[in-house]
């Protein structure tokens, strides 16, 4: 097999229904040797196409679920997440926007616009970065910080968009520590100046963080006092998406 045929073999064992496995099965199964499909393996868990857990498991990444939702199934996704997004922007009055990671960015698949006159840059088909979104950072704190580490290497340097974007890495590590405490994550200017940001990751069967919700406002009407009661709204809501994509109850609740 030449390169290609081989990276796609191990994409094929990490997309088998009795995933994840470990870097000897894949070896076995593709008929490719450990060193070579380790190799394989590491491109594509720093590209967001497999993850890997702290025993040595390989399974499908999140890229590689947005990478097949592209596909096949965008316009079901955005169907799936479009009335739970509704429902969001009309308890929160602000910008809703539903986005599923590719790689090492995320990408608009909805949005419903809040009523204010003013209107988000955003736009469906947008990609947006990771680093320094409310979505984005929602998505990095669903991963190990070896995974961030390598998304963050895959994507240096971290652009700075605004005086408040954090391109330290340690800086964002610490951020994305508190993301998981709270359970929600926070653009605070980071990405657009004026702009304020409130997500949490949506999650697939598996429990990978996929995809992610957030609210959007202008800072003047998403003010600092709102963000704790936003919070456990996007959450629910990306709860909501979740199990609507197939996570069991009982891991969506904890």
């Amino acid at each position: 097999m030449n390169s290609v045929e081989k990276t796609l073999a191990v994409l094929r064992a990490l997309s088998s229904p009795d995933q994840p496995r470990r870097l000897a099965d894949i070896a076995e199964r593709t008929g490719i040797n450990k060193t070579t499909a380790h190799r394989i393996l590491q491109i594509l868990t720093a590209e967001g196409y497999a993850v890997t857990s702290g025993d040595g498991a390989y399974a499908s990444g999140p890229a590689l679920l947005a990478l097949a939702g592209s596909a096949l199934a965008d316009r079901d996704l955005a169907a799936v997440a479009r009335p739970i997004l509704e429902n969001l922007q009309r308890q929160t009055g602000h910008t809703a926007h539903f986005a599923v990671r590719s790689g090492t960015v995320a990408v608009y698949l909805a949005k419903v616009e809040s009523q204010e006159p003013y209107r988000m840059a955003s736009k469906v088909g947008m990609q947006i970065a990771l680093h320094c979104t409310a979505i984005g950072k929602a998505l990095l704190a669903g991963l190990p910080d070896e995974e961030v580490r390598a998304v963050i290497a895959a994507s240096s340097p971290l652009i700075s968009h605004t005086p408040a974007t954090l391109v330290e890495p340690d800086e964002l590590l610490a951020d994305l520590a508190a993301v998981r405490e709270r359970g929600y994550s926070i653009d605070e200017e980071e990405n657009e100046r004026s702009v304020r940001c409130v997500g949490a990751a949506v999650r697939d069967r598996h429990g990978t963080a996929i995809a992610g919700v957030s609210v959007s406002g202008l800072t003047f009407t998403l003010k600092e006092d709102d963000v704790g009661l936003l919070g456990p709204m996007v959450v629910a809501a990306a709860r909501r998406i979740s199990t609507a994509l197939g996570m069991p109850t009982e891991r969506n609740s904890s």
